[in-house]
């Protein structure tokens, strides 16, 4: 009995070390060749780079991401994703992050008489609608205990985290992050004002600065609830001191 449950532990024990190993490159930043990641600029490039941001948190793989390594993590490994497909591209990285966690097809403006519909997505509803499903959700200790839980946050985090980037000043993320939720509440359909949207608005800001420095840092230390050492010290990238490209050009 003892020698079967020896080889029963170590059996679990070696699958649980592949399965982790497996999922390893989805946490680890590439080093590609200095200037490449101007090629993203491209529309072609942008659009295709669009559409494999959505296809990944759809993906069967970032479903496990998220059962092995919980929410907060993987959201690290939606920006890195974005950064291994745009050649270390901080800000079009950002974008792509942003695009891939909106959570509506459509925007409704509030007009006179009427009002007016925008389509965000070109997903199929079936495909969407699994995206969505997939999107990380438990990202604070007060996140509110429903299928959707925060996951919505995800927009504000890095489109605030991309403003700020790209102008490079939360100043203009947080004018910018008011001026929404401002206009969220009265003119788009069924939008409110929300000081749940302005704290990852206001992480997201902070992630973006952080970034101007140091375009290797993750989301997981600016949003969401404090991970342990432990899991932290699972994924440490070591990279080589190479040409980045911040994607400020």
């Amino acid at each position: 009995m003892k020698i079967f449950l020896i080889i029963l532990s170590s059996t679990t024990f070696i699958y649980s070390q592949l399965a982790t190993d497996s999922l390893r490159p989805y946490f680890e930043f590439e080093n590609p060749s200095p200037l490449s990641c101007l090629y993203i600029y491209f529309p072609p490039f942008l659009i295709q780079h669009g559409i494999e941001t959505k296809s990944f948190i759809r993906s069967k793989t970032f479903r496990q991401i998220r059962e092995r390594f919980g929410d907060v993590r993987s959201v690290d490994a939606i920006y890195i994703r974005a950064m291994q497909m745009t050649n270390n591209n901080t800000a079009i990285a950002l974008l792509l992050s942003t695009i891939g966690c909106i959570e509506h097809s459509l925007v409704g403006l509030n007009v006179p008489v009427f009002s007016l519909y925008f389509p965000l997505t070109n997903e199929s509803e079936q495909e969407f609608s699994r995206r969505v499903q997939r999107l990380p959700s438990r990202l604070y200790s007060d996140t509110p205990n429903t299928e959707a839980g925060d996951r919505d946050k995800l927009q504000h985090f890095f489109g605030s985290a991309f403003l700020t980037f790209i102008f490079e000043s939360r100043d203009a993320a947080m004018r910018f992050g008011e001026f929404v939720e401002k206009g969220e509440d009265a003119f788009i359909v069924g939008g409110v004002d929300d000081d749940r949207d302005r704290r990852a608005d206001r992480q997201g800001q902070h992630f973006g600065a952080a970034l101007l420095d140091d375009n290797r840092r993750l989301p997981s230390e600016f949003l969401g609830v404090q991970l342990s050492s432990e899991t932290n010290m699972l994924f440490v990238s070591y990279v080589n001191n190479v040409p980045l490209c911040s994607g400020r050009w």
